[in-house]
């Protein structure tokens, strides 16, 4: 390993073991850097349990996907149940270890967000691989600095909450996404956002954002090789 790949957040697999009745993961997030990096862990279900990936059959129909992400467009699950996303701080140094268990076969699951999916007639999966999201900054500054400036120019999206932009959302999630955070900063609907932001605590709960907290980067690694029973969810 280079020196550079040394000061890189990276994911391993530890353990991977498919048996008569679950798929055990066990993995090991990794901060190399010299700086605090965010980690996106799940958002909250309405029982009060966690999710912690979207599972689907990617469009190779080989290739079993477990993803944790938040910047991408939202399906229709996140618009009727905004719950918190959970994003821990990962210090210089420290480690996050997982172990996850899946019933065999493997059920597609409603996914949090858009994705092109295949799988409708696949029986196993040939491979599996593992998206997890996480923000390489400082991510309470990045989002106090965007509320600072769109108060500043004295703006938030308060006055579109009654308009419908149509087609047209995207550009505004995309060229205006600061207005949409800094409303939702203030909201009272919505402490927990505020809250974890301003606590200066080890976990930021952010609220779905129509790709308007941008940065997100991608650990993804794959492992070939592995038969996995999968079953296409209506």
């Amino acid at each position: 390993m280079t020196a550079q790949e040394d000061k890189i957040v990276k994911i391993v697999v530890t353990t991977l073991d498919v048996n008569d009745q679950t798929l055990e993961v066990g993995l090991k997030i990794i901060n190399n850097t010299n700086h605090d990096v965010w980690v996106c862990n799940g958002y909250d279900r309405d029982d009060g349990s966690i999710r912690y990936f979207d599972r689907f059959m990617a469009t190779d129909d080989k290739t079993l996907v477990l993803r944790r992400r938040y910047n991408l467009p939202s399906a229709g699950i996140v618009e009727r149940f905004p719950s918190p996303f959970h994003y821990p701080r990962l210090r210089p140094g420290q480690e996050k270890v997982e172990s996850h268990s899946f019933t065999l076969p493997v059920t597609s699951s409603s996914p949090v967000f858009h994705t092109s999916a295949g799988g409708l007639h696949v029986e196993s999966a040939q491979r599996l691989a593992i998206e997890i999201g996480f923000y390489d900054e400082d991510l309470r500054a990045l989002i106090l600095n965007v509320v600072e400036i769109a108060e500043s120019l004295r703006c938030d999206d308060s006055a579109l909450r009654n308009v419908q932009l149509g087609k047209s959302a995207w550009l505004y999630y995309r060229f205006f996404g600061g207005f949409k955070i800094a409303g939702l900063f203030k909201t009272g609907d919505i402490t927990y956002f505020r809250d974890s932001v301003t606590s200066d605590g080890d976990e930021i709960l952010t609220p779905p954002m129509q790709q308007s907290l941008n940065g997100e980067q991608v650990l993804r690694i794959e492992v070939e090789n592995r038969s996995i029973p999968f079953r296409q969810v209506d």
